[in-house]
């Protein structure tokens, strides 16, 4: 299917209009219908060449960090820039293990110091302090939600059901978000995308979106530019707030 190229200016100054208006979101309350969109891991570099689009409609993004040790200055600038521009700045493990996998040979002492911890130090020591996690993979165990939810306030996992309004986040106990993938890989009809929304609004609730890098045909897991901006433009249409996870989170 190809995603709409020539609607941008039809609709763009009645988004101005919106983007102008005085917000005032209370976090864990959503007082209008809206999208979240996330992206995963440590891409900042293909992130940060698309921020223009994303401040061209208003859209504040959550990304979540694995592998921050990894990051080098000029990515650790980018990721400062991102943040100075109202997109949250999340946490997604240090080294991105299969969590659930971990405590199999591991206590949960070990696995919070390694892999929560010590990213979380190295990102505190840089001006870096997330709120909310995302599981690496979305493994996860009941005792890990337990003790996770010691240091964030919300965790969000993977929607792998059938079930695609099981990421539809309502106003209240958003402490448990399922994001949809919406990477190429996940060979989800762009239709049913759509109807996300369009239930987000008749919900007054948000739909929680998961990607990785955007426009990068090359890997698997990458979400194409004209997909991204026919959800957003449809989010406008419909009149959506874009959220950030903690906004949404309590």
């Amino acid at each position: 299917m190809k995603f709409p190229q020539n609607c941008l200016l039809v609709i763009v100054l009645p988004f101005l209009y919106l983007s102008c208006m005085k917000s005032n979101v209370k976090d864990g309350c959503i007082q209008k219908p809206g999208v979240a969109f996330t992206f995963d891991d440590n891409y900042i570099d293909n992130w940060y060449q698309y921020l223009p689009l994303l401040d061209s409609f208003g859209v504040k993004a959550t990304f979540y960090i694995s592998g921050y040790k990894r990051l080098n200055s000029s990515q650790k600038q980018k990721l400062k820039e991102i943040g100075r521009r109202g997109h949250e700045i999340a946490f997604h493990s240090t080294n991105h293990y299969n969590l659930k996998q971990y405590l199999n040979n591991a206590s949960m002492e070990q696995l919070v110091e390694k892999e929560i911890k010590e990213g979380l130090q190295k990102m505190n020591a840089d001006g870096f302090y997330p709120r909310t996690f995302a599981y690496p993979y979305g493994q996860h165990t009941a005792a890990l939600d337990v003790e996770l939810l010691k240091y964030f306030k919300s965790l969000r996992l993977l929607n792998g059901t059938n079930n695609l309004g099981k990421s539809v986040a309502t106003d209240y106990n958003n402490r448990m978000l399922y994001g949809l993938g919406i990477d190429e890989s996940s060979k989800r009809p762009f239709e049913s995308l759509l109807q996300l929304i369009s239930e987000a609004k008749e919900k007054n609730a948000c739909v929680v979106f998961l990607a990785h890098r955007i426009e990068k045909k090359e890997m698997r897991m990458h979400l194409p530019l004209s997909k991204l901006r026919a959800l957003i433009l449809e989010a406008v249409a419909q009149r959506l707030r874009f959220y950030t996870i903690s906004e949404i989170s309590n």
